[in-house]
């Protein structure tokens, strides 16, 4: 199956909440642990809108994008891969910014989430 045979190896880090430390709530950050699993990375769009966009593609070149796909076979060690995991992948840190969809039939078990880069690009 060509789910087996993703180009790319990711982290998929567990996800931890923490106090913010006003007592205003929690935010979810990355933990220490991961699951390595491979993966397809599709360059989805830019994140922001209207000169935000346009700013980002002309600093950083066409090919760098702000928001990717990520579609992973799902396996039990990925129970917990939901909106706010942080995610490794291609040398940067991306975070799922929606619930991830997950998509199964008779042959076919897999995820694919909506990630945009934690941060700036390197």
């Amino acid at each position: 199956m060509i789910l087996d045979k993703a180009p790319e190896t990711i982290r998929v880090y567990e996800t931890i909440w923490v106090d913010d430390g006003y007592g205003g709530g929690r935010y979810a950050t990355a933990g220490s642990k991961y699951v390595e699993v491979q993966a397809f990375v599709l360059p989805t769009g830019f994140a922001g809108a209207g000169w935000a966009a346009n700013t980002r593609a002309a600093q950083q070149g066409w090919a760098d994008t702000a928001r990717v796909t990520v579609v992973v076979k799902m396996t039990k060690a990925l129970k917990d891969f939901g909106e706010w995991s942080r995610v490794e992948a291609q040398g940067q840190m991306w975070t799922v910014v929606d619930h991830p969809r997950r998509w199964r039939t008779r042959r076919v078990d897999f995820v694919s989430a909506l990630c945009e880069l934690k941060g700036d690009a390197r």
